[in-house]
């Protein structure tokens, strides 16, 4: 099935872009839950793609005062919903997300590698941590709206995806697509290898539908739909 849809494939598509153009008409695309939302950059972008219901979760406290005004201040049609928590695969878990010079926006439980260094020698850390107590994503959304209503998960969590992922097992089995950030070099110690994120999701019932990158977000959609955009 994954060769039979090559031809759609592109190594550098956006992911949001590639699900609206492989998922069959009648899939359900207007919820979505975004774990490392960061300041919501993607915001104007999810909308555009018809989504109407988005929750933003932030790890660190600094960044997810500047996302509540962000998100405060926009104006689309979506309703928009931030939430502070540093997601893990246990609840209550002590541990400390280290900070990273590029605005946060590299920040991780987990120090860089020397590849990492070596590719992005500006991307460093700037040796300030946060403490924090760990939710499982499932945690997060049980009794709201998004329990059992995630139409798309996205995880950009900086090697860390994995750990989402094994905390979110209701919310994966209700969604229709996960887009996750992988890697193929190991650019965070610890961090989690495409391989192995893969082989997570198909054994829950998705499939990859692009080609992996050394870093960078991968669209994984549910079998089925990805058969009946085959």
């Amino acid at each position: 099935m994954f060769e039979s849809v090559v031809k759609y494939l592109r190594r550098k598509t956006d992911p949001i872009d590639l699900l609206g153009k492989l998922a069959p008409p009648t899939t359900k695309l207007k919820t979505l839950v975004h774990v490392g939302a960061h300041i919501a950059q993607e915001r104007s972008h999810y909308e555009s793609h018809g989504y109407e219901n988005i929750l933003w979760i932030e790890g660190s406290a600094e960044i997810h005062q500047r996302l509540v005004k962000i998100l405060a201040d926009h104006q689309g049609p979506a309703r928009h919903h931030a939430y502070h928590g540093l997601l893990a695969d246990h609840d209550d878990q002590e541990i400390e997300l280290r900070m990273f010079s590029n605005d946060g926006m590299s920040s991780s439980i987990y120090a860089p590698t020397e590849e990492s260094l070596s590719r992005w020698p500006a991307v460093t850390e700037t040796g300030r941590t946060e403490s924090a107590v760990t939710r499982t994503l499932d945690s997060v959304l049980s009794g709201t709206e998004f329990e059992g209503n995630c139409d798309t998960l996205v995880v950009d969590v900086q090697g860390a995806e994995l750990l989402v992922l094994r905390g979110a097992e209701k919310t994966v089995a209700s969604a229709n697509a996960v887009i996750a950030e992988v890697s193929t070099v190991p650019y965070y110690q610890g961090g989690v290898m495409f391989d192995e994120l893969k082989a997570h999701l198909e054994q829950r019932g998705f499939v990859p539908m692009s080609v992996p990158r050394r870093h960078g977000d991968m669209l994984f959609l549910r079998r089925e739909l990805a058969k009946a955009a085959a």
